[in-house]
């Protein structure tokens, strides 16, 4: 009993499909995983003060980095340590190596006053250190009445 030729068709593409789909995925993992390729973050500071500031506006901060490695860097996650920080991270989610960007932030002094230090973490793909966490301090100024 012979296979019909549309049985045929079908089985040639469902095993073409099916090693597209493994070359793929092996293509992928070689592209990320560290063995072939280090990527390395570096950031220019890891705590930044902001000195004094005045309760009520917005201060603004940036913590900017380089890929110091010589495979892609990805930037998984950005998350602050509370809801007073806003989060501007670059559109960007891949750099080269040599390659910079930056982790700019927003802090809302309203309702706050003296010393406040705050954080911000980093998740990316370097193999030594995928969690980083940056921190900002300031000392907020409640105006006199």
């Amino acid at each position: 009993m012979g296979t019909s030729k549309a049985g045929k068709i079908i089985f040639l593409i469902v095993g073409v499909a099916l090693a597209g789909a493994f070359s793929a995925f092996l293509v992928n993992k070689n592209v990320h995983d560290p063995k072939y390729f280090n990527s390395v973050i570096v950031f220019s500071q890891e705590k930044i003060s902001l000195g004094d500031v005045q309760q009520g506006p917005q201060v603004n901060g940036e913590f900017e980095f380089t890929n110091n490695g010589d495979g892609p860097l990805l930037i998984k996650k950005v998350t602050a340590s509370c809801g007073c920080t806003g989060l501007v991270a670059d559109e960007k989610k891949e750099y080269l190596p040599g390659e910079t960007g930056k982790i700019k932030f927003t802090f809302n002094t309203e309702g706050r006053s003296g010393v406040n230090e705050k954080s911000i973490t980093v998740e990316t793909n370097d193999p030594k250190t995928p969690s980083k966490i940056l921190l900002f301090t300031c000392n907020i100024i409640v105006p006199v009445k």
